[in-house]
């Protein structure tokens, strides 16, 4: 078994009521009390829950100061009696770790805090494997960990533990990594809230954080405040790993890799463009709003200033037009006009009056007439209606948009609350490399624009093109990449195989004419610090597939790539919601996918035919746009995600994707001697044991049923 690195352990005690007697002391190893967790499968006896963790972090030059506060209650019932319950929490630190300035809050307690050396990890193991504490620690036995003991809590009470953690960066350049292990604390918290306020001497081009969907405020070039919230079906399966990065010129790049043992493997290139841009590449701006009795009111007028905003808000050598639309389709002026006169637009635009019928197909070709594909267009289209002028369907209106455009255009559309054709603004997102947004009626239509222009307004190169050489590469998402814009981070995800040095190539159009970047990247045999860039791919690639299914219609075999992906990840989707509910459902062929076909592509019919307008519709559509966002939660109560693979529940066995029911999965047991020798070819073994009793995976030489001694007898 692997041993901490630290060897020194130290105590910190202090009574509250006495603050002046804290003290530094040797103390032995003492059992571990199992840690609570309502429902879990191990047993637990009364100690203090971990409601949630706060963290506070600053990252300056070389270092991040993380301020943890831990929020512990006690829920036995006050009339218990009894000396109450203890708090007990095992925390991974980073190598190169101090913590400092233990406090405990709420109470007269005692607080106890010590670096754990490889005597205490050996202990830790020993009392998983004899009494169940908690599986999840085996996960934490191969770095520094940090045990906090905050005693007693009485019953119906509360008490917050704080401390700092001071680390140098995992830094290259101007780059750094900020991470939050709760995936491997012990207890997990049950919610969690992240606040990072970073001051460092190099521009900040990007700041992701891989499946968490973050609040950004920039005051500076160096200077970003970050924050991220639970949400209330939040599982802390996957750490908070944020990547900071700078670059030079007008656009950098990194590779963020994932790649198990044995598999091939997935990747997320981070372009990272120029933070503001003196000279942007010019372009021509269509608007074309709807304008139809449907519009009347508030809709009208949050659309009027959402076009005033976008007009207010073009680039010095941009040019514009205004197309609006009911059953006739008008126009501010017969030619594209320079900028400057975006006055005069935003004057027409606030003129606009609500009334008649909805003639889309008329609209659209007329807003691509203004295109000539000399400089790069983008059309912004709003509409909240169906088509009830002209061509009405959506097949036909595609093509009317399509044979009108030229080449270098995008779109970008926006339906308003729910009588919308979902799969038409999907489709003409997808032909012309835009993306299709929708307003629902608790949402504002002005805001919504606004917040897509602010990202694609300034563009830093157009009509782009990637290419990677060295290795193989597959499956990307998003399929194309139009454009790059100043300050907004742009990820391409996908599979890779084969390893070592690649070239990765970006071309483009910039204001300066033609550019081409070469950036030279090392793709690894194995590399699992952060499954959430598999989980990413997997998430964009099924919604790719499921806007590629409502825009063609249904063919077996794109139904059968989304069932596989998503039984792989724990994705639900209309087409494997059933997995929750039964997951023991037969294996069929070799492969061991979790589905029945035939009753799959039935569904997958069934949904098609559903109409493409109405509120189901919009949900649908905005459920795919959220799994392309990374905003959704993987699993389920029956189903957990564990790297790049989904443990599926069936009868009393976690078994995981890909399992043939009919191979061979020897039993071994947690603590044996077999056990510690596959943890060492294979730690990750060890987060799968920490599902359940029994768990089929694949070990280094074939599927293994991993089994805990008996529960009962270690109760």
């Amino acid at each position: 078994m692997r041993s901490l690195s630290r060897i020194i352990v130290t105590a910190l005690a202090a009574t509250l009521a006495l603050p002046a007697a804290v003290s530094a002391q040797i103390v032995e190893p003492e059992p571990m009390p199992p840690v609570p967790c309502p429902g879990c499968w191990w047993p637990v006896d009364q100690v203090a829950q971990l409601d949630g963790i706060d963290a506070d972090i600053e990252v300056v030059d070389g270092t991040a100061v993380a301020r943890y506060r831990f929020d512990l209650s006690n829920p036995a019932e006050v009339d218990r009696g009894g000396p109450g319950a203890e708090g007990r929490i095992v925390f991974p630190v980073p190598a190169g770790s101090s913590v400092t300035d233990l406090v405990l809050s709420g109470g007269p307690e005692t607080l106890e805090g010590k670096l754990l050396d490889a005597d205490d990890a050996t202990r830790i193991y020993e009392d998983i494997v004899r009494r169940l504490i908690d599986p999840a620690l085996l996960r934490s036995l191969d770095g520094d960990m940090y045990e906090v003991r905050a005693f007693p809590v009485p019953a119906g009470e509360e008490r917050q533990v704080s401390f700092t953690v001071t680390t140098p960066l995992l830094a290259d350049g101007a780059q750094a990594i900020v991470e939050v292990p709760w995936s491997r604390m012990s207890p997990r918290p049950a919610t969690a809230e992240v606040n990072v306020d970073v001051d460092v001497p190099w521009e900040v081009r990007s700041a992701i954080a891989p499946g968490f969907d973050l609040d950004e405020d920039r005051s500076g070039e160096g200077e970003i405040g970050l924050g991220w919230e639970s949400s209330a079906d939040w599982e802390p399966d996957t750490n908070f790993r944020l990547y900071l990065s700078g670059g030079e010129g007008l656009i950098d790049t990194r590779l963020l890799p994932y790649r198990e043992r044995g598999d091939d493997g997935y990747f997320s290139l981070l372009f990272a463009p120029v933070i503001e841009l003196v000279e942007s590449v010019a372009r021509d701006v269509v608007l074309v709003l709807d304008r139809s009795g449907s519009m009347e009111g508030d809709k009208m007028a949050q659309a009027i200033e959402a076009a005033a905003y976008v007009l207010d808000n073009l680039g010095s050598d941009d040019r514009f037009a205004v197309v609006d639309f009911s059953r006739y389709v008008r126009w501010f002026d017969d030619e594209l006009r320079p900028a400057s006169d975006a006055d005069d637009g935003i004057d027409y635009v606030r003129d606009l009056g609500a009334a008649g019928n909805t003639n889309i197909a008329g609209a659209l070709e007329r807003a691509m007439d203004y295109l000539d594909g000399e400089r790069p267009g983008t059309v912004i289209f709003l509409t909240d209606g169906l088509a009830t002028v002209g061509i009405e369907e959506a097949d036909g209106i595609l093509e009317v948009a399509e044979r009108a455009a030229p080449d270098r255009t995008q779109l970008f559309a926006f339906g308003v609350v729910y009588d919308v054709d979902t799969v038409l603004l999907d489709a003409l997102a997808s032909e012309f490399t835009g993306s299709s947004h929708y307003v629902t009626p608790e949402q504002r239509i002005d805001t919504e624009v606004s917040r897509l222009w602010e990202k694609v307004s300034t563009p830093v190169l157009s009509e782009v093109e990637i290419t990677i050489d060295g290795v193989e590469t597959w499956d990307l998402a998003p399929a194309e990449i139009p454009g790059i814009f100043a300050g907004v981070q742009t990820l391409l995800s996908g599979r890779y195989d084969g390893d070592g040095e690649a070239t990765v190539t970006v071309t483009g159009n910039s204001a300066a004419g033609p550019e081409t970047f070469v950036y030279d990247v090392v793709f690894p045999e194995r590399h699992e610090d952060d499954p959430t860039v598999a989980q990413m791919w997997a998430q964009r690639r099924v919604a790719d597939l499921l806007t590629e299914l409502r825009i063609e219609g249904v063919r077996e075999s794109l139904v059968e790539e989304i069932v596989e992906v998503a039984n792989q990840f724990g994705i639900v989707t209309p087409y494997t919601a059933y997995l929750a509910e039964e997951p023991d459902m037969d294996f069929i062929g070799g492969d061991g996918a979790f589905f029945a076909a035939d009753a799959v592509f039935e569904e997958a019919e069934a949904l098609a035919a559903a109409p493409s307008s109405g509120q189901a519709a919009v949900e649908r559509a905005k459920a795919v746009d959220d799994l392309r966002e990374g905003n959704v939660t993987l699993g389920t109560e029956r189903s957990q995600v564990v790297g790049a693979h989904t443990y599926y529940l069936v009868d009393d066995t976690w078994t995981r994707d890909g399992f043939d029911r009919e191979a061979e999965a020897p039993e071994v047991e947690v603590g044996s001697a077999e056990f510690l020798e596959l943890l060492k070819e294979a730690p990750e073994l060890a987060d799968a044991a920490a599902l359940g009793e029994r768990v089929v995976t694949e070990g280094p030489d074939g599927w293994i049923t991993i089994v805990w001694p008996d529960v009962e007898a270690a109760a």
